[in-house]
């Protein structure tokens, strides 16, 4: 009887709360609705999504905040259409790859521009920024949301809004706890058994001694390598705390974090220890002042030789695939009657002549670390109505060290008879500081006349970053308790031990955007800016960016108004340019480097040519698209798009007359095109249930249309690229295989034109093959389940018409190499016998780097899985303390879909190489907050 307000919920839409009266109508929005979220775009106030003329799409923090892994990229992968999030390794400490509608630079980089709360960040943020501290993400795709930042944006740009308490905000603390495992993902190799790699032997004529067939028989040695040597239970667990608030003139947010997970092979792990501090404060009704900061602290261990672009026998994923069956992981020894004796693990192996990562492992320790610093700093003026005058001081910095050390032992004979030879001890110790001030200055003047809404901002930006690095390098450490730098017996060589850079660069900026919209119908917005590098020369270092979009809210039309059904419609047209300068910062300059010693005394000599003609990188797009909302339950949006990339940077061949071999130059021009489709429908939508599904699709055509000297083609042989007038920049260039010959066993290859042939001649005969690294297809769904505290989602990404070259099957799928590494079990099917039909050529013959080893890595991966239940706040009451109470489970990579056979599909590369394999993560979990 004493209650005077009532709490309306219903599940999928917004709670209101109401005073009790004696008749009360309530209308209830939908929560799915999107249009009123406001979003950062660029400088400025933000928007409402629903007024945004560009393309945008935004994720919020909910996706984020319980994703398993260190780095926030991970959790975009099949959010957003057109955004491609590959992960190219399973470590712990690495990042996603990410592009956005396509490739639109071959050498300049393709990864979008990063902003957090307002100023440009390096990927060293990454890692050191807690998933569960960001608010929103805004993903900005079209020239007319990317031009504000001109020559950054060319890759589209990604906007990060970390989470803020609100004024007059009771306080409020959350803490949370994860806990869970890693393994690696499905594995599509089959490996031989020690019968099977026996009865290999047996077919090419090469017999493995009768001992060993003996052993294997009476003792059943037949190890799996890849169980011994990748963990199938790598621990990860995760502790948040978070308290927010705030009162009549200012609000808080203050966040502690603490992430560890061990990698799934050894020596790869990472630590994380993050503090966010968010505070804004009214000062007077015209003036607002705030801080927004992340402290961050890595330790982390990276595989040197797994991570390494070379392959090494010791990198746990080469061993797994290379150790023969027939060896054991422990050593053993025999007594007096025959029984076997199990001793140590095996440092080295007996038969395949390896040394265990284990023992390689044990003798060395590699540590990295890097503390990082993300500061923002603001000042905001309203002097008058609809006037913002806006000051933001930024910081992004970090301090990384390496430490390397290989301990020294001395010569030693395994229990199993293997000698293994004395090696010295070697100390490598590198430090690296990068910050980067940015300096932002805006003012924006908000105005309506009538139903005439505008908005104008002028803003000037500078940008100073500089680095500093050193290391230095010393062997022939005899004792392992003498590894200091200092007692290395062997003299520092200055040229080969020592490695010293130093880094300056200046960005400056001016901008301008206007904003225009009558009665919220129809929409013009207009973007100008005018930016400097000092990576360009004099006569070039100034470049103009501007766009210019529309867009008509065709539902608000008064002839709209009778068409129940359509809730929703509007269509947008955009144009516009932004710029590349992802090149080296000194990439013009005619360099003079350290020369050869000349009468026993230092030189100098030319160690770059001059390019006074080098110039920005420009991207020109075009974006048309519509967006409708029907029977309340149906969003979708569709876009088109075309982007023009002119004025390529490229390293191009110089005549060796030059004396240098290529430098950096604008060669050219290629196009991207295709279309964006996402959608979402609310599917079962009542007072105890919600069930709803949404998927995005992208379509991306890159052609090359223009390059260097009139060339039409330009190949890159070693790397099985060519680039091509007419074709993808993605496209491979490898020599065809056309089968095996039944008869003979011989591998027989298509010429250059059709033709057959037995000899294999790279130079003459490679072409393009029609298959390209870089996927035209993707996209992600995903569904989620409501039924009053439980709550269950599924998200899945995909990729389509994805290829990769493996390196790994030229030497698992190949006889020569058979003699002492493992094999697949397809090498059973090696011909032997004439007239036999199989794709696996004589032993005779010498497998070659042709498109039999490229192998289609398109995938369907379920990403995450989130099952959650919540405690009945009515249960919770009774506490007086806990207002909310939830328990759960997040799955990652647990189910995935290819006919790719090597350990991963995804790596955004042209070449694998035995790389760290992907990881699946069992994750539970609970959250309280008070």
């Amino acid at each position: 009887s004493s209650a005077k307000t009532l709490l309306i919920s219903y599940i999928g839409m917004q709670t209101q709360e109401v005073t009790i009266a004696s008749h009360v109508k309530v209308t209830l929005k939908p929560d799915t609705e999107l249009l009123d979220e406001v979003i950062i775009v660029g400088y400025g106030t933000g928007k409402k999504l629903g007024s945004v003329v560009g393309s945008v799409a935004s994720v919020g923090g909910k996706k984020l905040e319980k994703n398993p892994t260190v780095n926030f990229t991970d959790a975009l992968a099949g959010q957003v259409s057109g955004l491609s999030v590959l992960s190219s390794s399973g470590d712990p400490s690495k990042s996603a790859t990410i592009r956005l509608r396509g490739v639109n630079s071959i050498n300049a980089g393709n990864t979008p521009l990063f902003i957090l709360d307002g100023a440009p960040i390096s990927s060293s943020v990454f890692n050191s920024l807690n998933p569960g501290d960001i608010e929103n993400i805004t993903v900005l795709k079209d020239a007319s949301s990317t031009a504000i930042y001109g020559s950054r944006a060319a890759n589209g740009v990604i906007v990060i809004t970390s989470k803020k308490g609100k004024f007059d905000q009771k306080a409020s603390v959350t803490l949370r706890a994860q806990y869970g495992f890693s393994s690696m993902v499905q594995d599509n190799v089959d490996m031989m058994n020690s019968s099977q790699y026996i009865q290999f032997r047996e077919l090419i004529g090469s017999p493995v001694p009768q001992t060993i067939k003996d052993r294997v028989d009476k003792y059943g040695i037949s190890t799996n390598w890849r169980d011994e040597v990748f963990d199938s239970h790598a621990p990860t667990y995760t502790l948040d705390a978070a308290i927010n608030g705030g009162g009549n003139n200012m609000s808080y947010y203050l966040s502690l974090n603490h992430h560890e997970q061990e990698g799934i092979i050894a020596q790869s792990g990472l630590r994380r220890e993050a503090l966010r501090f968010n505070f804004d404060t009214r000062v007077k009704e015209w003036l607002k002042v705030g801080l927004q900061s992340n402290l961050g602290y890595s330790q982390y261990e990276t595989n040197n030789e797994t991570e390494s672009t070379n392959i090494y026998t010791s990198s746990p994923s080469v061993f797994a695939r290379f150790a023969l069956p027939y060896d054991s992981p422990r050593f053993y020894t025999f007594d007096d009657n025959g029984n076997i004796q199990w001793g140590d693990r095996a440092s080295h192996l007996l038969y395949s002549g390896l040394t265990t990562p284990d023992f390689v492992n044990d003798n060395r320790d590699v540590q990295r670390r890097i503390v990082t610093a993300n500061i923002n700093l603001y000042q905001e003026l309203t002097p008058i109505k609809g006037l913002t005058i806006r000051a933001q001081q930024s910081l992004d910095a970090y301090d990384s060290t390496l430490s390397n050390i290989g301990l020294p032992y001395e010569a030693f004979k395994t229990p199993m008879g293997t000698n293994v030879a004395a090696r010295d001890g070697y100390r490598q110790e590198s430090f690296t500081r990068y910050y980067a001030f940015t300096y932002t200055n805006t003012a924006e003047y908000k105005f309506n006349v009538d139903d005439h809404n505008i908005s104008v901002l002028a803003g000037q930006e500078s940008i100073i970053s500089k680095s500093r690095s050193f290391g230095v390098f010393t062997e022939g450490h005899t004792d392992a308790r003498q590894m200091k730098l200092t007692q290395a017996p062997t003299p520092v060589s200055p040229k080969d031990d020592l490695t010293h850079t130093q880094v300056e660069t200046v960005f400056n900026s001016m901008f301008f955007t206007g904003s225009y919209n009558y009665a919220s119908k129809y929409y013009l917005d207009v973007t100008y800016r005018r930016d400097g590098s000092s990576k360009f020369p004099k006569d070039s270092r100034w470049a103009n960016f501007w766009s210019i979009g529309a867009m008509w809210d065709m539902k608000k039309e008064s002839f709209m108004d009778n068409i129940d059904w359509l809730n929703e419609l509007s269509i947008k047209a955009s144009y516009g340019t932004t710029g590349n300068s992802g090149i080296g910062n000194y990439a013009y300059f005619g360099l003079i480097g350290s020369g050869s010693p000349y009468n026993n005394e230092g030189s100098l000599g030319i160690s770059q040519a001059s390019n006074t003609d080098l110039t920005w990188e420009k991207v020109a797009g075009v974006n048309v698209g519509l967006s409708f909302r029907i029977f309340d339950r149906l969003t979708a949006n569709v876009d088109f798009y075309q982007k023009k990339t002119t004025d390529l940077l490229m390293d191009i061949p110089y005549s060796y007359t030059t004396g240098f071999s290529s430098g950096a130059g604008n060669i050219g021009a290629m196009v991207n095109k295709g279309v964006d489709l996402d959608f979402k429908v609310d599917i079962i939508q009542n007072s105890n249930f919600y069930w709803g599904f949404r998927a995005n699709f992208n379509y991306n055509k890159n052609e090359i249309t223009e390059l260097f000297n009139g060339r039409d083609e330009y190949s890159l042989p070693d790397y099985g690229l060519q680039y091509k007038v007419g074709h993808s920049v993605g496209e491979l260039y490898f020599v065809r295989r056309a089968g095996v010959d039944p008869r003979d066993g011989k591998q027989i290859w298509y010429d250059k034109d059709g033709n057959l042939t037995k000899v294999f001649n790279q130079e003459r005969d490679a072409v393009l093959i029609g298959k390209d690294r870089y996927a035209p297809l993707s996209g992600g769904f995903g569904t989620e389940f409501t039924w009053k505290g439980i709550s269950v989602g599924a998200d899945f990404t995909w990729a389509g018409k994805k290829y990769l070259m493996s390196n790994d099957k030229y030497f698992i799928e190949n006889a020569e190499q058979g003699l002492a590494k493992n094999q697949t079990t397809n090498m059973l099917n090696i011909w032997t016998t004439p007239g036999q039909i199989t794709d696996i050529p004589a032993s005779t013959e010498a497998i070659q780097m042709d498109d039999h080893l490229v192998e289609n890595a398109s995938f369907l991966r379920l990403k995450n899985v989130t099952v959650q239940y919540e405690l009945p706040k009515s249960l919770l009451k009774r506490t007086n303390i806990i207002e909310r109470f939830n328990i759960f489970f997040t799955g990652r990579n647990l189910w995935t879909l290819t006919n790719f056979t090597g350990y991963d599909p995804e790596p955004d590369i042209n070449l694998i190489k035995f790389g760290y394999p992907n990881t699946r993560q069992f994750v539970f979990g609970v959250e309280l907050t008070f």
